[in-house]
């Protein structure tokens, strides 16, 4: 019966996979990155009841990490993952240049559908970690990008 453990066990693991039981501190940048992007998503789904469209779209050098849709308004995602002490928010660490280029991208999405939606919008979810498992999770609407 082992066997069928190990097989089912896949169903059973968390929505942060390898990641859920590892602190921050024994991470590397890749799979901080991933675990951002994960929790970033679980609260879009959970705590915002958005629905997920797509997430690390690309076009050129661009990326936007999600796209949801909220009732009838298309969403474009920023995540953005500092540690607690920072002394630049995850909100404020976003360039000009970067800015630019999550504007080009997303209108490049919006090409790309053969129906455009009325309304858009770019947010930013801002996580901010600490040194054990611990994290805080900021959500900024309708941002500009100008």
């Amino acid at each position: 019966m082992r066997w069928i453990d190990k097989v089912f066990s896949f169903f059973k693991q968390s929505p942060l996979g390898p990641y859920r039981n590892l602190s921050w501190d024994s991470l590397s940048t890749s799979e901080k990155g991933d675990k951002g992007e994960k929790l970033a998503l679980n609260y879009c789904k959970k705590a915002l009841g958005y629905r997920i469209v797509t997430k690390n779209w690309r076009h050129h050098r661009g990326e936007i990490d999600l796209i949801c849709l909220d009732q009838a308004c298309l969403v474009f995602i920023e995540v953005r993952l500092r540690k607690a002490v920072s002394l630049v928010s995850g909100v404020q660490s976003i360039s000009r240049k970067k800015k630019s280029l999550l504007r080009r991208t997303a209108l490049a999405y919006l090409n790309r559908l053969g129906k455009r939606p009325k309304t858009y919008r770019f947010d930013i979810i801002s996580i901010a970690y600490g040194q054990t498992k611990d994290y805080k999770i900021s959500h900024y609407r309708n941002v500009a990008l100008f």
